[in-house]
This record gives structure tokens, C-alpha cells and sequence, in this order.
């Protein structure tokens, strides 16, 4: 039970929305066997359960106000 509880105490609203929308999605699958709803939902679903989201981190909810930039843009200016 600590394990559990361990891992849901790092959970934030939008893991717990996709999570939500996920299984919503999955259980109009269900119902209208659109394989487009399976897909979707099941996606959803597992970025939620294990975490991922998009590459690099540019989706990420920031926590701490001290966290880094991971991913370093520049303005792109064409040479004339």
C-alpha cells in the first residue's frame, strides 16, 4: 500500500486528466467501435500511467521554480 500511495503522490491534474479523458475515450470505444476512439484513449491512458509526455520535455508541468530549460531554441535568421 505505501507503494501505491508512494506513486500516486507524484501525480499532478494533468496526469490525472489524461488519465481521466483516457479511459473515457476507451469506454466509447467500447460502445461505437471506432478504432480511431481505441487508439486515442489508449495513448492517452498510458502517457498518464507511466508518465511520458512529449520529447524533450516541452510539455512538462514544471513543479519547482528552479527546474532547467531542457530544450534550447534560437531564433532562426536567414543569411541574405
Amino acid at each position: 500500500m505505501k507503494q501505491i500511495k508512494a506513486y500516486l503522490k507524484d501525480w499532478n491534474y494533468i496526469r490525472i486528466l489524461k488519465l481521466v479523458l483516457g479511459l473515457s475515450i476507451l469506454i466509447s470505444y467500447h460502445y461505437n467501435n471506432e478504432n480511431l476512439f481505441l487508439m486515442i484513449g489508449t495513448v492517452l491512458s498510458i502517457q498518464a500511467i507511466f508518465n511520458l509526455s512529449c520529447p524533450g520535455g516541452s510539455c512538462n508541468v514544471s513543479t519547482d521554480k528552479d527546474t532547467k530549460q531542457i530544450v534550447k531554441t534560437e531564433k532562426y535568421e536567414p543569411k541574405n
